[in-house]
């Protein structure tokens, strides 16, 4: 305001006061000290609104923000070879002060803001490299446009340039390490339980990126080798992807069992050609256990036909873990089906019918040693193809017969898990069944019935049911393998009725006493799933020196499990229990290990320059908040002047 306008002020202020008290008050002596403190009141009130402000009040937009990249990317140095050198983030440290940034917001996997003499102590331990969050926050703060100091190793490269040309937010990069081509290794995937001796295919993913013109610097092809303990078990070789790229190559191996019964073991990839340049990438591994027993389906087989040279190698295609088939020769020996043949003792298959997911028998009832008709009352998944009349154990059903006449597949197809795998099936181009029994009392469902000579009431050649946790299915008739033998529609309907029902045998079916839902990452909690049926739960978690991490003991465990969060390191899991058949025990090492995404190369891309946009809204006008202390002043003078005039008679 200028002194003129101060004047009038003023002047206005005096006007008023006096003609207040010499116009409308009564004449006593004394009115011209409280007119006075009323023209100064009054001068108060009208004059704050023209005052400074005390301060500036901070509003708007800093001058200049700074988006700082802590991910584990910028631990690496800043180009290959120079281990002992300065790191990515010490060099985007070394930058910071020349940008003198008025806000700093630091990102990986999620945006925090943060002080430039807060920084010293800084550490890059994000698992993850993602941007927009961190510009959503900036333009959040009021920001027009940032400066980005990264290494330039995004997850997010599409999304972020997407967000910041739509929120109209100006993106200057810097990067502080220079883009090499490279090629890292991503994964190592295998079955996490084999049988020694059988030819495992592990499956390895690697990923290759970096510079932008560097393909000629990278050898066509990606050489690699499988390692035990040191050991190299298996070499390979595969085409090198593309920039940006993930490659897969399958690596065939053989597990050997020390002799000492099932054993965890640790496999890792190893890549040899070209080397990792940053030496974070080169590595990778995975735990498999490796045992004499199998994890899929076993056929135990006490009268062996051909039954086992069709059905064998269905269950291993549709079962998990595969499958292995065991002929009974004689006094207690068996032959074990494979590529390789071998006579086996009864004690290697009763090993082997403990670990599986699935159990088929064949036999006859009356015929079943001990060992044998236990298991088959205990296991979970159970599959009898009936030789012989008798009591089925685990079935609660008996099997009389054969009844006579020739039987065969009759429609309509009951309802099933193989009803739709069968509903354009032609049953009148199947052979009969050799032999067929009857079922007393029947299963839950019919798979397939069958009449006979094609007349009368159909009777069920496999049924099936399941009582609490268990199921099982019967098979009433004998010589299935005619109808694969014939091919085509035969063939075809064979392949529907133990697609259907094997499939709805090893549904759900966990026979591990836990199993790990998923390998935690740092600071994740396990998760654990418990076989049904399994009560006096423990679970203990032991450290590398073997101390004790965490432990919980449930009475009745529910379906999931879930633990502590632990930090990265190797632990070793104990859990006992009560199941079905008594007492089980599991123990396992895992492994928490941090995503190695991180340290994936990226693909060949260019510093981010994006220049800042007209805001879409209308632009707002921020004013400075006023002083209140004229106001605080005036009302004081107001009530003095209240005062004054009643010590001189004014009402």
């Amino acid at each position: 305001m200028s002194p003129g306008l101060w004047f009038l002020v003023a002047l206005g202020a005096v006007v008023l006061a006096g003609w207040a008290y010499g116009a409308r008050e009564e004449r006593v002596a004394g009115r011209a000290g409280p007119a006075a403190v009323r023209a100064v009141a009054v001068f108060l009130i009208l004059g704050a609104l023209a005052l400074p402000a005390l301060r500036d009040s901070g509003v708007g937009a800093p001058e200049r923000v700074v988006l700082l990249d802590i991910s584990r990317s910028m631990t690496l140095p800043v180009r290959a070879g120079d281990a002992g050198g300065a790191t990515r983030l010490d060099s985007a440290l070394a930058l910071l002060p020349g940008l003198a940034p008025d806000r700093i917001y630091l990102f990986g996997d999620r945006p925090v803001p943060a002080r430039l003499d807060s920084l010293e102590a800084l550490g890059a331990t994000h698992e993850a490299s993602r941007l927009e969050p961190a510009l959503q926050a900036a333009r959040l703060g009021g920001a027009d446009s940032v400066w980005v100091l990264t290494d330039g190793e995004w997850t997010d490269r599409g999304a972020a340039r997407e967000t910041a040309t739509g929120l109209g937010l100006g993106v200057r990069e810097l990067r502080v390490a220079a883009a090499e081509p490279r090629v890292a290794l991503a994964a190592l995937r295998a079955p996490e339980r084999v049988r020694a001796g059988d030819t495992v295919r592990a499956t390895l993913e690697f990923h290759a990126g970096g510079g932008s013109g560097g393909e000629g610097e990278l050898p066509d092809t990606v050489s690699f080798q499988l390692e035990h303990e040191g050991a190299v078990v298996a070499t390979g070789r595969a085409p090198r992807p593309a920039p940006g790229r993930t490659g897969r190559a399958q690596i065939p191996f053989v597990p050997h069992d020390g002799g000492a019964g099932p054993a965890w073991r640790r496999y890792e990839a190893v890549l040899t050609d070209p080397p990792d340049p940053f030496g974070v990438s080169g590595r990778t591994g995975t735990w498999i256990e490796v045992s004499e027993s199998s994890a899929g389906a076993v056929l135990v087989s006490l009268a062996p036909d051909w039954e086992a040279r069709f059905l064998v190698p269905a269950l291993d295609r549709l079962v998990l873990g595969g499958a292995r088939g065991y002929l009974r020769l004689a006094d207690d020996r068996f032959l074990e089906m494979g590529s390789g043949p071998r006579v086996v003792e009864a004690a290697r298959v009763r090993e082997a019918v403990r670990g599986a997911r699935l159990l088929a028998v064949q036999a006859s009832p009356d015929d079943l040693p001990p060992w044998l008709a236990g298991a088959l009352r205990t296991h979970a998944r159970t599959l009898f193809f009936a030789g012989g009349p008798g009591d089925v154990p685990g079935v609660g059903a008996r099997v009389t017969g054969p009844l006579p006449g020739e039987w065969y597949a009759a429609g309509p197809v009951p309802a099933s898990p193989s009803a739709a795998l069968l509903a354009e099936a032609d049953l009148d181009l199947l052979p009969p069944v050799r032999e067929l029994y009857a079922v007393e009392p029947a299963g839950t469902w019919s798979v397939v019935n069958a009449s006979r000579n094609r007349r009368g009431e159909g009777r069920p050649l496999l049924t099936a049911g399941e009582d609490g946790t268990r199921r099982w299915a019967l098979s009433a008739a004998s010589d299935w393998w005619r109808w694969a033998l014939r091919g085509d529609e035969p063939r075809r309907v064979y392949e529907g009725v133990f697609s259907g029902i094997v499939g709805w045998l090893v549904e759900d079916a966990t026979p591990r006493l836990a199993s790990l839902v998923r390998t935690p990452a740092p600071g994740e909690p396990p998760a654990w799933r418990i076989r049904p049926g399994s009560s006096d739960l423990a679970i203990q978690v032991l450290d590398e020196a073997g101390a004790e991490v965490w432990s919980e003991t449930i009475a009745d465990p529910p379906a999931e499990v879930v633990g502590a969060a632990l930090p990265a390191g190797r632990y070793e899991v104990l859990v006992t229990a009560t199941g079905p058949e008594g007492p089980v025990e599991l123990r396992r090492p895992v492994d928490v290990e941090p995503d190695p995404r991180e340290f994936l190369p990226g693909p060949p891309s260019e510093p981010l320059a994006i220049a800042a946009q007209p805001s879409p809204r209308p632009p707002v006008d921020v004013r400075s908040p006023r002083p209140v202390w004229p106001f605080l002043l005036a009302v004081l003078l107001l009530c003095g002047e209240w005062v004054w005039r009643h010590r001189i008679g004014l009402r």
